[in-house]
């Protein structure tokens, strides 16, 4: 028998682990959504136990230069473009999403200028 919570992780092990073409360590791009869910089923120590080297929001202009300029603590614009250069590029990242019109596009724009060497 299993409860909502194995369910959960069962899935999520699944999508880190997929088919095995996505070895070593990687990012997890999820949504407002996916974060809730997965931050309720795991702990960060054990999602980075999954090889999971960096989870990040698709949706948040703090953590996504793709989607232009980001207002600082202190009030000023920053080009978060200029982060690009910053990311680590050589990772494969792992899209956990749900599938709504907003995050296909923002899936769309991330792919036009992706960030990651690869995408799962």
């Amino acid at each position: 028998k299993m409860d909502a919570v194995d369910s959960i992780r069962t899935y999520v092990d699944r999508i880190v682990t997929g088919d095995g073409k996505c070895r070593g360590m990687k990012v997890l791009l999820l949504d407002a959504s996916t974060t809730q869910t997965v931050s309720c089923v795991y702990s960060q120590t054990e999602i980075l136990g999954r090889e999971v080297y960096l989870v990040s929001r698709l949706d948040d202009s703090s953590q996504n230069p793709n989607l232009g300029e980001h207002i600082n603590a202190n009030g000023s614009v920053s080009n978060l473009n200029d982060l690009t250069m910053s990311m680590p590029s050589h990772l494969k990242a792992v899209c956990y999403l749900r599938p709504t019109d907003i995050n296909a596009g923002l899936l769309v724009r991330e792919l036009a200028s992706p960030r990651f060497s690869e995408y799962h």
